[in-house]
């Protein structure tokens, strides 16, 4: 092996660029993971494209955009461990959790590790995985079945993402769910809503393809997002909505206006998207159906179980149509035209995945 390695950095918005970096020696705590895939992320995208909101002008978190290695979505073997290591050794399969806590304010001492006053991102405050090699603290790597294969394993972050949703949202089997938008984040909260016992569960998505993905994962209706998709739900509910609304879209999407339309009295609403611009929202609606209106960043834990624990158990299980969800896979050296095709084809490019050798 030697002493340099191969990583993706984004330079500029749509300029991502392959080069030959320092290959990094593990600290005491740390593993060295050799990547085998990563996924491309919607949150990628927005700094793909320069249309991430900390790009904007007079965020503090300009600098924390360009010039990064990102790829939290990742699977590997361990190549390397640092001193003190003791949870995972060499060889090992393994994911990666996308997130660190700092395990000592106040949120992170009640179990909150996802709004942790000083949380860190792999492939932000961390080089992630579009590289051949990827580091980690020890704590946040989680062993993998012999069954569960790299692909599918590093679709682990975004099917705890629909678990967390899930579980902030509440959901049971007394609820009639909407799910709106049929993306990867999407199909994991319809698995993750199914897994929870959701007698109902509908999906708004404009695209065929995600549309029969959501089928698959236990959508019991799928409605075309062209049609009056609230009128749908109310039909579907006998004009009394839904319990819950769970948003996996944002961008420029108008959706949460949209959910509040199609809710019942005292429903919930629970957002995971990522928007490029400001909502706007006549809160005379909200207060006249008492909805609740939550948002949902990232995962951590359900009572005493990691929501990790859980996705793995599901991956495991055949819960997420994996399979199904991967549709395009590319190299290293080719991720320019993997960003490019999941843009030009958000129809039919359902999760694109950087493969390594």
């Amino acid at each position: 092996m030697g002493d340099t390695m191969l990583a993706a950095i984004l330079r500029a918005p749509r300029r991502m660029v392959v080069e030959e970096v320092p290959l990094p020696e593990p600290l005491p705590g740390w593993v060295r993971i050799k990547v085998k895939a990563t996924g491309v992320c919607g949150s990628d995208l927005h700094a793909y494209t320069g249309n991430h909101p900390w790009l904007a002008p007079g965020s503090a978190m300009r600098g924390m955009v360009l010039d990064k290695v990102y790829g939290h979505e990742v699977a590997g073997v361990v190549d390397a461990v640092g001193d003190e290591v003791t949870a995972v050794g060499e060889g090992d399969r393994v994911a990666l959790e996308g997130i660190v806590p700092c395990l000592a304010c106040e949120y992170c001492r009640v179990g909150l590790y996802q709004i942790c006053s000083h949380l860190t991102h792999l492939g932000i405050h961390y080089p992630g995985g579009f590289a051949e090699y990827v580091m980690m603290p020890a704590g946040y790597v989680r062993r993998i079945p012999d069954t569960v294969s790299f692909e599918d394993a590093s679709l682990l972050d975004v099917l705890v993402v629909g678990v967390h949703a899930v579980h902030v949202a509440q959901i049971s089997m007394a609820d009639r769910v909407v799910v709106l938008g049929a993306g990867p984040i999407g199909i994991a909260m319809v698995a993750a809503a199914r897994r929870a016992g959701a007698r109902q569960i509908m999906v708004a998505d404009k695209y065929r393809v995600p549309q029969e993905i959501a089928k698959a994962a236990g959508a019991t209706e799928v409605f075309d997002a062209g049609d009056d998709v609230p009128e749908r739900v109310m039909q579907a509910t006998e004009s009394r909505g839904a319990d819950c609304v769970l948003e996996a879209i944002g961008y420029k999407a108008k959706t949460i206006p949209q959910a509040v339309t199609m809710l019942r009295k005292g429903g919930r609403i629970v957002f995971t998207g990522v928007f490029e611009e400001p909502v706007c929202l006549n809160f005379g609606d909200v207060l006249a159906k008492e909805a609740t209106i939550k948002a949902s960043h990232a995962f951590g834990m359900w009572d005493l179980v990691p929501e990790q624990e859980i996705a793995l158990e599901m991956l495991a299980r055949g819960e997420f149509p994996v399979s199904r969800l991967i549709t395009h896979r590319f190299g290293l050296e080719q991720i320019s035209d993997a960003f490019e095709t999941k843009l030009a084809h958000p129809d039919t490019a359902i999760k694109v995945e950087i493969i390594f050798p």
